[in-house]
């Protein structure tokens, strides 16, 4: 009887300890991505910027950033997180090719251009 009474508190034990690890997952890597509705726009047109966010913190602030020269630059533009997703506007008064990119912390989108002819 000792036996079997030990067996089954081995077996329970083992369980509690599998289920105990797979309930403490890692958090899953914030993510951001980004569209720009117009790849050419000319100068002082408006440009939505839309995306969705994985990881990131509901009501959460994402800023627009424009590269220049090596660096990147922070616009004065910025967008709460939404059920995941934001959107923005930026109107541009430089005329070329603006790189751009939205950043939340460590998570940064992929960047994208925008013309301003």
């Amino acid at each position: 009887m000792n036996v079997r009474i030990a067996a089954v508190s081995v077996a329970s034990a083992a369980l509690v300890a599998v289920g105990a690890t797979s309930a403490v997952a890692a958090p899953a890597p914030a993510g951001i991505t980004l569209k720009a509705d117009h790849a050419s726009v000319k100068l002082g047109d408006v440009v939505t910027f839309t995306g969705k966010t994985t990881g990131l913190k509901e009501g959460g602030k994402v800023t627009l950033q424009v590269k220049s020269g090596a660096t990147w630059k922070s616009l004065p533009v910025t967008a709460k997180v939404d059920r995941s997703a934001y959107k923005l506007t930026d109107k541009f008064q430089k005329k070329g090719v603006q790189v751009l990119r939205v950043k939340d912390g460590a998570a940064v989108s992929k960047a994208v251009s925008v013309t301003v002819r």
